[in-house]
């Protein structure tokens, strides 16, 4: 990390889908103390960048942290992500957890789910002992939109996960600033930036997933049908939850 300042703020169009879809979903209220999952990934550098550009600029005032989850349980090397963090003058936490030994000593057959379970389980409890009330997650709309064919193609049901919902076992609030914004746009903001992703490529990925599977299925229907994306963005904004993105609601 070597750029200043200006040269990490996001463009003009990215800080717009974010305030868009923060106040299109009620993510973040006065005083909100906010705890970011920094995964090292493209995703979470941007989400992080994109929080304290808004936190500068909005009338609203709220705090933000951060927290690194190392599935290796302390094998990475974690100073690229203390200097992120120390740049952006965000707090970090590091919580180690052998969450890659975990997935693959029980086989599961979507690693990522299970994956995405533990983190945000980890991450809610972390909120909770560092005093904060939301955490910040970074996925996108490519994200929204494989999960919700995951669930029609395995489960029968078109629905994806929420942009903002309140976790009923421990009242922590989960919002996803980024969900409106393309996976290429943000690829492309990173390159922009001159950024790289701190953590190396998830191995259970690399094995392929079906979430991957599902990945190339979408991009090449895409490749078919152009405006896909929109319209199925459109689906989920017009199916009233729990389906769909009707509204923020309550989730065990």
């Amino acid at each position: 990390m070597s750029q200043d300042s200006e040269d990490r703020t996001p463009s003009r169009g990215i800080r717009h889908l974010v305030g868009k879809a923060v106040h299109l979903f009620s993510m973040i209220n006065e005083g909100d103390r906010i705890l970011i999952g920094l995964s090292g990934g493209k995703d979470s550098l941007l989400l992080s960048l994109c929080l304290k550009e808004l936190q500068r600029r909005s009338p609203v005032r709220f705090e933000l942290q951060a927290c690194f989850i190392d599935p290796t349980n302390g094998e990475w090397n974690l100073s690229p992500f203390m200097e992120f963090s120390s740049l952006l003058g965000i707090p970090l936490t590091v919580v180690n957890h052998a969450t890659f030994s975990i997935i693959e000593a029980r086989g599961e057959s979507n690693p990522c789910s299970l994956c995405a379970n533990l983190r945000r389980g980890i991450l809610a409890s972390k909120a909770l002992q560092v005093g904060c009330n939301v955490v910040a997650l970074g996925h996108h709309l490519d994200d929204a939109m494989e999960t919700a064919f995951m669930n029609l193609l395995m489960a029968g049901r078109f629905k994806s996960f929420d942009p903002a919902m309140t976790m009923s076992r421990t009242g922590i609030r989960v919002i996803r600033p980024m969900i409106l914004i393309r996976e290429k746009a943000i690829e492309g903001e990173m390159r922009r930036l001159g950024l790289k992703p701190m953590a190396p490529a998830c191995p259970l990925v690399e094995k392929g997933t079906k979430r991957s599977e599902v990945k190339d299925l979408l991009s090449s229907l895409e490749a078919q049908t152009p405006g896909l994306g929109g319209n199925l963005l459109n689906a989920l904004l017009s199916i009233p939850s729990p389906f769909g993105w009707g509204k923020p609601h309550e989730n065990p």
